[in-house]
């Protein structure tokens, strides 16, 4: 048996609703990001800056180490969040990204996909024991 297999029914919901979580937080993690990324390429870039920071470099050093590990961490949920569409059928990435990414209702999505609410449900199951699996990681960050 896999290890999320063996976890109970409240365990499992709260890794559920901590992917969802996460799925509807993709386009920020898109910009966070870029944004983490131009802060680093800004502090690193700048000679005057250096010379401005050299009394707190030890301050600059940390902002830098955070900063990096800030951004290391948004990228492996970003790129796992990826790995894990890639694997998932048509039907199952207009889901997530109208569900999730675009925050839409059940009503909405469905609307959108062509198929009742009754239907999104199964495959919200399925999508979910999918990448309870794929992005078991993910759900402890």
């Amino acid at each position: 048996m896999l290890v999320h297999e063996k976890i109970g029914k409240k365990e499992r919901n709260k890794r559920i609703k901590n992917i969802e979580r996460h799925l509807k937080n993709y386009s920020n993690y898109k910009v966070a990001i870029l944004n983490l990324t131009k802060q680093l390429e800004f502090i690193s870039s700048s000679d005057d800056k250096k010379n401005v920071f050299s009394e707190q470099h030890r301050t600059l050093e940390d902002s830098v180490e955070k900063l990096s590990n800030e951004l290391k961490q948004v990228k492996i949920v970003k790129d796992s969040i990826d790995a894990s569409m890639s694997e998932l059928t048509e039907l199952e990435v207009k889901f997530v990204e109208y569900r999730y990414f675009n925050n839409w209702s059940i009503e909405k999505s469905a609307l959108e996909i062509g198929y009742s609410d009754k239907a999104l449900f199964v495959i919200r199951q399925q999508v979910m024991d999918k990448l309870l699996i794929s992005l078991g990681s993910v759900t402890f960050m």
